[in-house]
């Protein structure tokens, strides 16, 4: 197979669109209450009909689709997802949209699974590290994307033209698929419980999990929620403004750019772990604030304080074992969304119930928590540990 010094401009491009499509009902959530006429909580399930199965589905796709190629992968979840955004917009009532999203739930993890590694595959192996940086960078970007285009297109159209834009956009890089080469490897690759165990007995990867967990259960709740409390504050606020919201969600960009100037200027890695928490945390409590331009800069911070704790904390899992690295991702995708999927269910019970310091409250207590776990991010693995089992 011939080398590239970087992806294929379609892996990006779908890298792009995957993020799109997980996270483009959030910034609609209030206005699909009032449409489907039923209660905030209920809408806020449609995050978590996506977020589940993206934690259960990497780990068991490693036995339903080991050794199935990468393109073939891409090729038929693209497809997939543009039926799941069609049907979203054909039949535009809530019970559809549900189905649909746990359809999308179960077709986004084959797809971003085949997209990183015909991202690693395709390329030389010095030209790696920049391959991935790409693909992050097309992640982040397409968070933001999904979430301004959803809010631009529903003011300008309806609240139904979002997923036929979506559903367009990825039949658009069917073509390319097409000239894609047969002979990148399969992504996925079956997770031994036995490793799986043995991994989250060490104290780190057992604090970083937990961690991951917490700091995504956190951001799914905040950035799904937050539509809710701007629209109640001004019920005169836009779609587009609520997109507008995530502006900063582009930090994600700069640390995934600095990430390694950032780790030779802080050693040991926990302090960027610390650091990101203390961001977090700050993000976390001025969104108390009843004002939409503070809950934008807030955003920044909070932001940030993920990117910077999910950035440091995947790179210090994958150095501290030289080997069974894709269990140990594998483990980390399932801890993070599913902390993701219960973030969007969870605190929008609490919300629907009490209000929005309850969950800022909540989601406060959660990031302190979390500091009294550093202790163990610390300890590296013993040399018997690290020795393949």
């Amino acid at each position: 197979m011939i080398l590239y010094t970087r992806p294929p401009l379609v892996i990006l491009y779908l890298a792009l669109l995957a993020p799109a499509a997980l996270h483009l009902p959030q910034p609609l959530l209030p206005s699909l209450t009032d449409l489907f006429e039923i209660e905030s909580a209920d809408t806020a399930l449609l995050m978590t009909a996506t977020l589940l199965p993206l934690g259960l589905m990497p780990i068991a796709y490693g036995y339903l689709l080991e050794g199935v190629s990468t393109r073939t992968m891409l090729y038929v979840s693209a497809i997939g997802i543009a039926i799941t955004q069609l049907w979203m917009w054909a039949m535009p009532d809530y019970s559809n949209w549900f189905a649909a999203r746990v359809a999308l739930g179960l077709l986004l993890p084959a797809l971003m699974t085949a997209a990183m590694t015909y991202a690693s595959a395709t390329v030389e192996k010095s030209a790696r590290p920049h391959a991935m940086g790409l693909y992050i960078a097309g992640t982040i970007i397409g968070g933001f994307f999904g979430r301004m285009m959803a809010g631009w297109v529903s003011e300008s159209f309806d609240l139904v033209s979002p997923p036929l834009v979506m559903a367009f956009l990825y039949l658009c890089a069917i073509p390319a698929l097409h000239k894609l080469p047969r002979e990148a490897g399969a992504g996925f690759a079956r997770i031994r419980w036995s490793i799986a165990k043995d991994i989250f007995a060490l104290p780190r990867f057992r604090a970083a999990y937990t961690t991951t967990f917490i700091v995504f259960f956190i951001f799914t709740a905040v950035t799904t929620l937050l539509p809710f409390e701007m629209r109640r504050i001004d019920p005169l606020v836009t779609n587009i403004e609520l997109g507008l919201l995530y502006l900063g969600y582009l930090v994600g960009l700069i640390v995934s750019l600095n990430i390694r100037r950032l780790k030779a200027r802080f050693k040991p890695e926990t302090r960027l772990v610390i650091s990101g928490l203390l961001m977090y945390i700050i993000g976390t409590v001025t969104l108390l604030k009843d004002d939409y331009l503070y809950a934008v800069g807030s955003l920044f911070f909070f932001c940030g304080g993920m990117f910077l704790v999910h950035t440091t904390l995947t790179g210090l899992l994958n150095r501290s074992l030289d080997h069974h690295h894709g269990v140990i991702n594998g483990l980390y995708l399932a801890f993070y969304y599913t902390g993701g999927a219960l973030g969007s269910h969870i605190p929008s019970r609490v919300y629907a119930n009490s209000d929005w310091e309850s969950v800022i409250f909540l989601c406060s207590g959660l990031i302190i928590f979390t500091l009294f776990l550093i202790h163990e991010l610390k300890q590296e693995p013993a040399l018997e540990d690290s020795k393949e089992k």
